[in-house]
């Protein structure tokens, strides 16, 4: 990783949550002190993940970030004063909610021979729909499979994350909204943001973000995940999920100094 990444251009943190921030759905003492020490050292931490509006609210609030993105880019929150946080939508938030509604409605005529669960923060969800195939729920590859293709053939974006398929409509993906963030918030043109910027995750539904993010790393995690991957991270961190996370933030803060 050291070889790989130039750690000292970057001043921008985009990284993943779940079972990158997260070691078996924890976050650890040792990755919460790491991104401490990076929001010390400078750094603007952009969280971007599928995880919902409910946790973003958490975040935002409670973590040393610039901004959070949830729901796989569909939007991102702020805070504009200690207690105050702004909601920006890829659209606007009536339209996603209809939206969500024919998502909920399609997942429901899914002619399966096995019943689906919706995760278990789907009511803290302002714009996609989770199904649970490994939090509380374990679903087979083929189960996955048979979700996943009826669902893109009509028109709905599906990506898996390390624990939820998430199916939503509109033209966002985390990259989107990260080069969204990078213009609206911190000022920044596309090319500036892509040269500025370290991006951290573990699964395929990070695969646009490795694709547009050079300076990019995988936590080990995502090795089970790279043969069904066509974008992969430019890295990738000896350790798992949280504690691959802090081995990354130690190599990038001692290029820093």
């Amino acid at each position: 990783m050291k070889d790989l990444i130039d750690f000292g251009t970057a001043d921008i943190l985009f990284t993943d949550v779940d079972d990158t921030l997260t070691t078996g759905g924890r976050l650890l003492p040792e990755t919460y002190l790491a991104l401490c020490r990076l929001a010390e050292a400078g750094i603007s931490i952009i969280p971007v993940t599928g995880g919902c509006a409910g946790w973003c609210d958490q975040i935002i609030r409670t973590w040393p970030v610039k901004a959070v993105i949830g729901e796989g880019g569909a939007f991102y929150a702020e805070r504009t004063a200690p207690q105050t946080v702004a909601w920006h939508f890829w659209e606007n938030e009536a339209k996603h909610r209809r939206d969500q509604q024919a998502i909920l409605d399609a997942v429901s005529a899914l002619q399966l021979d096995f019943e689906p669960k919706l995760a278990t923060d789907q009511s803290f969800r302002f714009v996609d729909v989770a199904v649970d195939y490994n939090q509380q729920e374990s679903l087979t590859p083929e189960q996955v499979k048979a979700i996943h293709d009826p669902l893109v053939a009509q028109g709905f974006s599906v990506r898996q994350s390390s624990i939820h398929i998430n199916i939503w409509l509109g033209e966002f993906d985390k990259s989107t909204m990260s080069l969204r963030v990078g213009q609206e918030l911190l000022g920044l043109d596309v090319e500036a943001v892509q040269k500025r910027a370290i991006f951290i995750g573990d699964a395929p539904n990070d695969e646009s973000m490795f694709r547009n993010f050079p300076m990019s790393v995988g936590v080990a995690n995502i090795r089970k995940h790279l043969p069904v991957m066509s974008h992969q991270p430019a890295a990738i961190a000896s350790q798992p999920s949280g504690l691959g996370f802090a081995e990354m933030a130690e190599v990038w803060l001692q290029h820093r100094t």
